[in-house]
């Protein structure tokens, strides 16, 4: 008997011994297991610092910035614009402003009350988001990511920037916020179309050339008069206009006058067998010049986005040259 239980002690104790050396093999697993969770939020929060940092802002042109509405818009603000969230901005803050910031840093400003661009006019698509209705404007200096989404359904207007992507659907709660406190009555209004106000004889030749054109210029496609309204359709009678999404439209416009400042001596362009004189004079907030086709019966003039390259040009001279009658001088 004293044998038996000895045996039986005996595996008690080792059986004992196997059950601490697991209870501590499981101890020191989750010892191990918090301290790398400790570790992954330590080191979330310091990426997370040094990420979302607040957003440094200058100065801009912005007359309601300091109004009661941009107050109570900036005060309302979402704590994301799609995959940006708030960041604020770095003090001092400028009135009507807000920054946003993306888990690569990228920025994304954030202005209430600037002024509607000057590229928005009756040609401009505008897509509707959250209630409120949205201009994008790509930045037209060269190499340059930025775009601009303008609230334009409403006053006053507010802009959003950013060189990272954001689409209108991104922009739907703070569409929300904007229409809940902005006044829809007071909305800018969109500006006329580009050489609209220069009246044109439209010649048998000016028909062939309008022919002659292609439907897209690069990235620019041709508008059919029946796919917009009949107020935009009246406005572009006698004109012929490429549009391409956030970009300012090309607009052509055959048998024109030549401007006041063009001059006998003026410096002039040769593109294929057509001498082109561009009015470096920009209507505001806008960045297309216009280029006057010269040496041709017909005077065409083309309001071109400094973006859009020379290919639309090479394209409208090399249907000029098959189409128009020289005059003697050329």
């Amino acid at each position: 008997m004293s044998s038996r239980s000895k045996v039986t002690d005996q595996g008690s104790s080792t059986a004992g011994h196997g059950i601490v050396r697991r209870r501590g093999a499981v101890l020191a697993l989750l010892i191990a297991v918090v301290f790398v969770v400790f570790v992954l939020v330590g080191a979330k929060i310091l990426v997370d610092r040094s990420v979302y940092t607040p957003v440094a802002m200058g100065p801009v042109d912005a007359p309601a910035a300091d109004s009661a509405t941009c107050a109570e818009i900036t005060d309302d603000l979402p704590d994301r614009i799609g995959d940006y969230r708030d960041v604020g901005v770095v003090d001092p803050a400028p009135d009507g402003s807000a920054g946003y910031r993306d888990s690569g840093g990228t920025e994304l400003s954030l202005r209430c009350g600037v002024n509607a661009p000057g590229q928005y006019t009756l040609l401009s698509s505008v897509q509707d988001s959250g209630g409120e209705q949205w201009l994008q404007i790509a930045d037209a200096t060269p190499g340059s990511e930025l775009t601009t989404w303008y609230s334009v359904g409403h006053s006053p207007v507010v802009a959003v920037t950013t060189d990272g992507r954001i689409s209108a659907s991104d922009l739907s709660d703070l569409g929300e916020v904007i229409a809940r406190h902005g006044d829809s009555a007071n909305a800018p209004a969109p500006a006329d179309v580009p050489l609209a106000d220069q009246s044109a004889t439209h010649s048998d030749d000016c028909s062939a050339l309008e022919n002659a054109l292609p439907d897209n210029l690069g990235e620019y496609r041709r508008l059919a008069p029946d796919s917009v309204s009949p107020d935009t359709a009246e406005a572009i009678d006698g004109s012929l206009v490429w549009v391409a999404d956030g970009r300012e439209p090309v607009v052509l416009r055959c048998g024109v006058d030549l401007p006041d400042s063009y001059e006998a001596g003026a410096q002039l362009t040769q593109i294929d067998e057509v001498p082109w004189f561009q009015d470096t004079a920009l209507a505001e907030g806008s960045t297309a010049g216009v280029w006057y086709a010269l040496g041709y019966a017909d005077t065409v003039a083309v309001s071109l986005p400094l973006d859009a390259g020379n290919s639309v040009l090479t394209a409208v001279s090399e249907a000029i040259d098959d189409t128009l009658e020289r005059t003697a001088e050329q």
